[in-house]
């Protein structure tokens, strides 16, 4: 049953990853055509820069598909969820220890 489960889960990974890589595609294809959008999308996800396909992605779920801003951004990141509780813990963290505002003591 374990097997099974890591199997449809990693199938399901696969297939939302297949489909980000598609929205990428369509949102590079707004803005300098087919060929070239397939050709951008392959080479950036082969060479491992994966921001400009983040963006693309952003662009084209917000562009394209008419979703959300919110939407596009976890659909485009979606490790943003998973960081935004330390981020907001750190911030308070600094705002209810602020560093001192003197500066350090340097010897002569």
């Amino acid at each position: 049953m374990k097997i099974l489960m890591r199997v449809v889960l990693l199938l399901l990974l696969t297939a939302l990853t297949v489909l980000r890589l598609w929205l990428a595609m369509l949102g590079l294809e707004q803005l300098i055509g087919v060929d070239w959008a397939i050709a951008i999308a392959l080479a950036l996800l082969l060479s491992g820069i994966l921001l400009p396909l983040q963006i693309a992605v952003f662009f084209g779920a917000l562009l394209v598909w008419h979703w959300s801003p919110l939407l596009a951004l976890i659909v485009a990141a979606p490790r943003l969820i998973l960081m935004l509780p330390g981020l907001i813990s750190t911030f308070l963290a600094g705002r209810r220890h602020p560093r001192p505002r003197w500066s350090s003591f340097k010897p002569a």
